[in-house]
């Protein structure tokens, strides 16, 4: 198939032997198959910016997750462009290790929370007192396309955070 394509068509073929149609001989036969190609919805796809780990060190303060430039799309063909896209907090790191925030730095980010887009890129990450170690930061982005036929609806996006120790 080729690639984002969904549709239908016919594929003939013809056979015909030297045996000729004198005295009303048939020589040809045509057969036909008929080829569907279901559509599959494909992931969400990052078309703008980066994701990457965040290390940090103790005591640091606050730290922009460097999210601030990401932006998505929805995967797929021009059949999946009218969908709408989803963006949910499934983990944080352990609040011993610190707090992510919204850009205004006093509303805390929870897991299993839906956020805006432009909530995510302006996520921050905040050091507790004397804390160090690492964790994890997930978020999914997820098209309203479905998992009919295989499909797949939903990318998950991870930063791995890690808070140096400082004497």
């Amino acid at each position: 198939t080729a690639a984002n394509a969904n549709g239908s068509g016919t594929f003939t073929y013809t056979v015909q032997d030297s045996g000729g149609t004198a005295n009303g001989g048939v020589d040809t036969l045509t057969q036909s198959i008929a080829i569907t190609v279901n559509a599959v919805n494909d992931a969400p796809v990052l078309t703008a910016g980066t994701v990457a780990n965040l290390t940090v060190n103790e005591d640091s303060g606050t730290t922009s997750l460097g999210l601030g430039t990401v932006a998505y799309g929805p995967g797929g063909g021009t059949d999946e462009a009218a969908q709408t896209l989803t963006y949910k907090v499934t983990a944080i790191p352990a609040a011993s290790l610190g707090t992510v925030y919204l850009a205004d730095g006093v509303t805390a980010v929870t897991a299993n929370t839906s956020y805006t887009l432009a909530q995510i890129q302006g996520m921050k990450f905040t050091t507790a007192a004397n804390a160090n170690g690492s964790g994890t930061f997930t978020y999914t982005v997820q098209d309203s396309g479905g998992t009919a036929n295989g499909g797949v609806d939903t990318l998950t996006q991870s930063i791995a955070i890690t808070v140096n120790a400082v004497n």
